[in-house]
């Protein structure tokens, strides 16, 4: 199982799509870079500063108001970086184009949602913002919102109407977003929009996975309640209950049970829950997940059990708890290694001593 958790369109690509307007910002106020003067008008360096007497003042000689740096950003959008409302409706009256895009593919709006900025957000919606513009690799300015847990642009995208289930190039939804950064006010309002609480990301993850990696046993729960697929699996056939016990979620763990996850479920290599989280070690959830009634002799494709990993990572608490529950201690892997050759050529002695004295033969 692989732990790169992160929601994969979370690329360097989307991350440019708001760190171009980060250099060099300390405050809320943009601070040039010492190229500024060359990159940037006068409309452009007055609006990053919040001067509304000065940006009134060069619209009024007729300065360009839709003029660019370098970089392809505006006036407005610097404005709107440093949540600088009234300047952002001087330029917008002087008809600033809200649905410019910056070199990056970014808008206006998908910085004031990513940066929080109710108030601006709802300003250039009523200037006619294109709500579902999409960035490079189709991310959203709800999806960005969502993301950092702004609950309060969220909830002024969904009634601008935000495609509550528009989709990344990755797959990925808002909903997905916020689940594997823990925010549940989001969460709320993008299921009460009737988000798909199933959708799949490509690689076959869902929401319910994303929070249960994570291990947010709140969302896990809020995700639950609105009929989430507690046996939903990715392309690997992992399901939300091994990717939690893997990680050592025990909250998790008992709340995807307490749903009748399938405990004996098994991944495409023919793993369960109880294998992972024997090979990791985690005893609680070894006994938790036992409590449930997990096959203890349960064999991935390879023949491995449970026993057999946790004697290889030298778990010596979990093979007790596994032996105590009757797990077979000369079962044979594919290879016809049994538990205590394992150990023996791991080096653990003690490891050896134990299986030995619980009948283990090589």
């Amino acid at each position: 199982m692989q732990h790169d958790l992160k929601v994969s369109a979370k690329i360097a690509a989307v991350l440019a799509l708001i760190l171009t307007f980060a250099i060099g910002c300390t405050t809320s106020t943009y601070v040039p870079s010492p190229t500024a003067e060359k990159r940037a008008p006068g409309l452009i360096s007055a609006a990053a500063a919040g001067d509304v007497v000065q940006v009134k003042s060069l619209i009024a000689t007729k300065e360009d108001v839709n003029a660019k740096t370098d970089d392809g950003e505006t006036a407005l959008m610097y404005a709107v970086w440093g949540d600088h409302v009234q300047v952002v409706n001087v330029l917008l009256a002087a008809r600033a184009d809200v649905n410019t895009k910056n070199n990056n593919g970014v808008t206006a709006l998908m910085v004031a949602s990513k940066r929080g900025h109710a108030k601006v957000v709802e300003a250039l919606l009523a200037a006619r913002a294109d709500v579902n513009a999409k960035a490079p690799d189709s991310v959203t300015a709800l999806m960005l919102a969502s993301d950092k847990g702004r609950a309060e642009v969220v909830s002024v995208l969904l009634a601008a109407g935000a495609d509550v289930n528009a989709r990344t190039d990755s797959g990925e939804t808002a909903l997905m977003w916020a689940s594997d950064m823990g925010h549940v006010k989001v969460v709320d309002a993008l299921l009460a929009a009737r988000a798909d609480v199933n959708a799949k990301a490509n690689d076959g993850r869902t929401a319910l996975v994303y929070a249960s990696a994570r291990g947010y046993a709140g969302m896990v729960n809020v995700l639950l309640a609105a009929k989430a697929d507690v046996n939903a699996t990715n392309n690997n056939g992992e399901t939300a209950l091994m990717w939690a016990s893997d990680m050592g979620h025990v909250k998790v763990v008992d709340a995807l049970l307490a749903a009748r996850a399938d405990v004996n479920a098994k991944a495409n290599d023919g793993r369960t829950a109880l294998v992972y989280a024997s090979a990791r070690g985690f005893v609680g959830m070894v006994n938790v997940l036992l409590a449930a009634r997990a096959d203890v002799n349960a064999k991935a494709n390879d023949g491995v059990t449970a026993l057999m990993l946790a004697v290889w990572g030298n778990h010596v608490e979990v093979v007790n708890v596994l032996l105590a529950a009757r797990a077979d201690v000369n079962a044979k892997a594919n290879d016809g290694r049994t538990a205590l050759k394992i150990a023996r050529v791991a080096g653990h002695t003690g490891m050896v001593k134990l299986l030995s004295q619980a009948g283990g033969k090589e």
